[in-house]
């Protein structure tokens, strides 16, 4: 039986709102996207053959080149950067944090997705244009 679609639900947040979400949340990151040994163990990316990455039940997994204590320190600032500035979408089932956010650094398009919706912890891997417009909607 397949699941539901969620719905997108953006409340409205002030931007007082917005800025302690951000002082809130981190980036933990996610050994699914991870071919390296990164702060948070060993990769669980497997290599698939024809050269492609995934993991078991999923057809592709994007790989996030973030490895490093500064790669998360960097990726969290992008996290809290992206809630202040309103880059973000809620679903109706989200909590205190919305499900994914979005990030521009260094010319590469950062998708979070959001692991822990009570305590802000995001994983993130890198995105195109036409995925972002997708899950965010066309920007002006």
């Amino acid at each position: 039986m397949k699941r539901p679609a969620q719905r997108p639900s953006n409340p409205e947040l002030t931007a007082t709102q917005r800025v302690q979400l951000a002082n809130a949340a981190c980036y933990k990151g996610s050994g699914e996207h991870k071919t390296e040994g990164w702060w948070g163990g060993l990769p669980r990316g497997r290599q698939l053959p024809g050269g492609r990455v995934g993991r078991r039940g999923r057809q592709k997994t994007t790989i996030c080149p973030l490895t490093t204590k500064a790669d998360r320190e960097r990726a969290t600032d992008w996290i809290r950067r992206a809630i202040i500035a309103g880059q973000y979408r809620f679903f109706q089932a989200d909590k205190r944090f919305p499900k994914k956010l979005w990030f521009e650094a260094d010319g590469t398009i950062w998708c979070g997705f959001c692991l822990n919706s009570e305590a802000g912890q995001y994983k993130g891997w890198p995105i195109s244009t036409e995925e972002r417009d997708e899950i965010f909607g066309r920007l002006g």
